[in-house]
């Protein structure tokens, strides 16, 4: 398989490139096919999560670098030693000159990665793109992709197509108080979805992404209240009892659950999702509905909405989910930001799969 090489990078990138005395000749091209008639082969710094996959990342990281390296060629490794790690070594490699990002890990580790691209609200280089290698215990991010196994993504990044896809800005209120700005690539929620991230992510997941997943909702069922929530929802306002607000860029979470089967990650809108006050006995009914994306054929369960920015507060302890990471609870404001990153993208996707990016 071939190097990866970049054709997205501004005519500013690329006069600083030459006054270092570097030869360019680009033949990557985005998604679109749009070819440029220059070419840089990008510095590449892969962020590795070894403890995502229940560590099995770790485990196997000298096969997986050895693959990646049959595809990418050079590049530096950095490893994650905490949470949120991730976000640290990205803004660093970033602002030393890496201009490909690549996320090794799962779904939590990917969305500390996107938010190392930003420093408050602005990105620290517009130019920098970002690319994953799944290897977690969900990857749905990945999954809603098309790239459902180790060759998929490796072909993935040998293709190295890029698009410029949208993000959601979060503004949420921290635990103990005060603000926070976060950034999420996939599905943000409210509501169980929270206590559901909260509990997954304090115990073992042992048992592979989808029994982790259902066995953290069961239990979560079992002693959830469904809060009051007041949601503001592109100006519409209302007042009600819910048991989670969806807000999704991508179509999977939590293990496979197919919550949005008609988000795109490059159409410039979420598809939100404000489920009712579905107690106990109806969630069990129904939860088959959720895996398979057919939930919203019943409006008693969910109403929808197609939304750039989504406003909600309550009076009760309302926990926040993005990506797979519990950062944060209600008050929040979530916002699309529109082609906002660049990112590597499968080159296709069968047909019976679905794509996640607007065609």
């Amino acid at each position: 398989m071939r190097g990866c090489t970049i054709s997205t990078f501004r005519a500013n990138f690329s006069a600083h490139r030459a006054r270092r005395g570097i030869q360019e000749s680009f033949a990557c091209s985005y998604a679109n096919k749009t070819q440029i008639p220059m070419q840089i082969r990008p510095r590449t710094a892969v962020i590795v999560n070894p403890s995502s996959a229940n560590g099995r990342t770790g485990k196997r990281w000298q096969e997986i670098e050895q693959e990646l390296r049959a595809v990418l060629r050079d590049f530096s490794v950095f490893s994650t030693k905490r949470p949120g790690h991730a976000v640290e070594l990205t803004s660093n490699a970033i602002r030393d000159g890496f201009d490909l990002i690549v996320s090794v890990g799962g779904d939590g580790t990917h969305c500390e990665v996107v938010n190392g691209f930003f420093d408050g609200n602005l990105p620290i280089n517009p130019n920098a793109t970002m690319a994953i290698f799944p290897h977690g215990t969900g990857s749905d991010l990945a999954r809603g992709m098309g790239v459902r196994n180790p060759q998929d993504a490796l072909r993935m990044l040998a293709d190295c197509k890029i698009a410029k896809v949208d993000l959601g800005r979060v503004t949420l209120t921290l635990p103990h108080g005060g603000t926070q700005v976060r950034y999420f690539l996939n599905i943000a929620d409210f509501g169980i979805g929270g206590a559901v991230a909260e509990r997954v992510n304090g115990h073992t997941k042992r048992l592979g992404p989808f029994l982790t997943f259902l066995s953290a909702v069961l239990r979560t069922l079992l002693t959830f209240k469904n809060p009051m929530v007041s949601i503001q929802i592109d100006g519409e306002s209302f007042t009600t009892r819910s048991i989670n607000v969806i807000i999704a860029n991508g179509q999977y979470y939590g293990g496979g659950i197919h919550v949005a089967r008609d988000a795109k990650m490059s159409d410039g809108v979420f598809e939100v999702y404000v489920l009712g006050d579905i107690r106990l006995l109806t969630a069990l009914r129904y939860l088959h509905t959720f895996y398979l994306g057919t939930y919203t054929q019943y409006p008693h369960l969910a109403r929808r909405f197609k939304a750039t920015r989504v406003v909600a507060q309550s009076d009760e302890r309302v926990l926040l989910n993005l990506d797979g990471e519990q950062p944060g609870q209600l008050p929040a404001a979530i916002e699309l930001l529109p082609a906002a990153l660049s990112f590597v993208v499968p080159e296709s996707v069968h047909s019976e799969r679905g794509t996640t990016f607007a065609q």
